[in-house]
């Protein structure tokens, strides 16, 4: 087998394409389902922003005809206007070519190179362990390579997927459930772009996200969402193709307290969507708010994205209020996700 590290070409149509080709592998592999962007969408979705920078890599193999088939991929993300001193690194192999040492060769020849020369002190990676497996176990692949870089395990987190559609029966216990404690508090819906006149209470709302965040021993420093920010997080998810479905817990002050997203990719051949954030401010828990938003915001998936058969989220796994609400909506553990970092010696 002849392997090639090289840096991804977003310039060529036919890297980028064989590049989704890894992606959809990659999903189909962990969740049961992907997202069919274009080739213009996925090169809004990957190129760099004024707030990160993302440098990426590819292994290819040569075929007995001459011809390339792209089998893994590396990136390191930079964040340029908050945690300063972090870089992230990733790395992933399509399932088919997985014990081949490609994800070792995307590691010597791509990353540590690239960790070396950003000079930044915490590194941070992902892997993923599967149910049944020992998450700790020195000799998994993710340990291996964490090893590598001097990183160990600072969170687990726990990613589950919901298979869908839902039973209209099922949303409906639900809302009658979370009711039962909302008090004067209500529940709103929003298509598209957020209101002008709301940006600013938004951007708390996902800043809070960050600092609740019970991510047990990770170094992490929580960014602020300006409404410059959420303008072009808006901007890029609608040039990727994906909308929202955005679900806000009022006060009976009318301030927002709360906020729950999905993102549905608008493709009709996209099968996978992704529950993002959720979040009820901590001065008004207790009244099933988040119940109550994730119910909003699933009810409307049938008529928004019928073509979608599974929603995956990832939780930590000190986060039980969460995961009691998801696993009452039907999440079922898909795998474990271990969060590592360190100060290595690169």
């Amino acid at each position: 087998m002849h392997l090639t590290i090289r840096p991804l070409d977003t310039s060529s149509d036919l890297e980028l394409a064989q590049y989704r080709a890894l992606d959809v592998a990659l999903d189909d592999h962990a969740y049961g389902g992907h997202q069919e962007l274009s080739l213009a969408q996925l090169r809004a979705e990957l190129a760099d922003s004024p707030y990160w920078a993302v440098h990426r890599w590819v292994a290819v193999v040569e075929g007995m005809d001459g011809g390339e088939m792209l089998v893994g991929r590396a990136a390191t993300h930079m964040p340029l206007q908050d945690n300063l001193e972090s870089i992230t690194a990733g790395v992933a192999v399509h399932p088919a070519h997985r014990g081949r040492g490609i994800g070792t060769a995307l590691l010597e020849e791509a990353l540590l190179p690239a960790l070396r020369e950003a000079g930044r002190p915490l590194v941070e990676a992902y892997g993923e362990v599967a149910p049944g497996e020992d998450p700790d176990d020195p000799g998994h692949p993710v340990h291996r390579l964490a090893a590598r870089l001097g990183l160990t395990r600072r969170n687990l987190a726990v990613c589950r997927a919901l298979p869908l559609p839902l039973e209209p029966a099922l949303l409906e216990g639900l809302r009658a459930e979370a009711e039962e404690r909302l008090g004067e508090y209500r529940v709103a819906l929003w298509d598209g772009d957020l209101p002008e006149e709301h940006l600013e209470a938004y951007g708390r709302l996902l800043t809070q996200l960050e600092i609740d965040e019970p991510d047990e021993e990770v170094e992490h420093e929580p960014a602020e969402y300006t409404p410059a920010r959420l303008r072009g997080r808006e901007r890029r998810l609608r040039e990727s193709g994906t909308a929202r479905i955005v679900a806000v817990a009022v006060a009976p002050d009318g301030s927002f307290v709360g906020n729950s997203e999905v993102h549905v990719h608008e493709n009709a051949a996209s099968t996978l969507g992704y529950q993002e954030n959720t979040l009820v401010m901590p001065e008004h828990r207790g009244h099933r708010l988040g119940l109550a938003l994730k119910v909003a915001t699933h009810a409307q998936l049938r008529e928004r994205a019928p073509q979608l058969r599974s929603l995956v989220t990832w939780n930590s796994h000190v986060n039980p209020w969460m995961i009691g609400i998801n696993e009452k909506l039907g999440y079922r553990i898909v795998c474990h996700e271990l969060v590592l970092q360190g100060r290595p010696a690169l």
